[in-house]
């Protein structure tokens, strides 16, 4: 499977994921595919995608495929400017620097850049169900 996603904490920059190689091409320009395809997280040792799919949530992590569902643990330690983002139940820990962009301008509040912050504060709810469900 092809994916195309979008930066979360960058909107004008796109990855297509191929899953099965595990294959990443990151682009600027215009999105290829119409529609909401997802969001990825990277930085120099990790890549999470997170996309829609007809039984809601998936996400790729590092190589792996995850149904995202609410019984799961999921957690984010801050220490600083150090973050730990944690799904237990898969045994995912994603090391990570705070965003740059935290406080940015007006619309760059932590949930609008940080996309592991907004995983964690929303898949208990329908409406990042709704969002990622086709």
């Amino acid at each position: 499977m092809i994916l195309e996603l979008t930066n979360f904490e960058m909107p004008a920059e796109y990855c297509t994921v191929e899953t099965n190689t595990g294959k990443l091409n990151y682009y600027r320009g215009d999105k290829k595919e119409p529609g909401f395809t997802g969001m990825y997280f990277r930085n120099d040792s990790n890549f999470l995608g997170i996309f829609p799919t007809k039984n809601g949530p998936r996400i790729y992590v590092n190589g792996m495929e995850y149904d995202v569902k609410p019984s799961l643990d999921i957690t984010l330690e801050k220490n600083g400017k150090n973050r730990k983002f944690c799904i237990k139940d898969y045994n995912v820990e994603i090391d990570y620097l705070e965003s740059q962009y935290i406080g940015f301008d007006i619309w760059s509040d932590e949930k609008d850049v940080d996309l592991l912050f907004m995983i964690e504060q929303n898949y208990k709810d329908k409406s990042f169900y709704d969002k990622f469900t086709i």
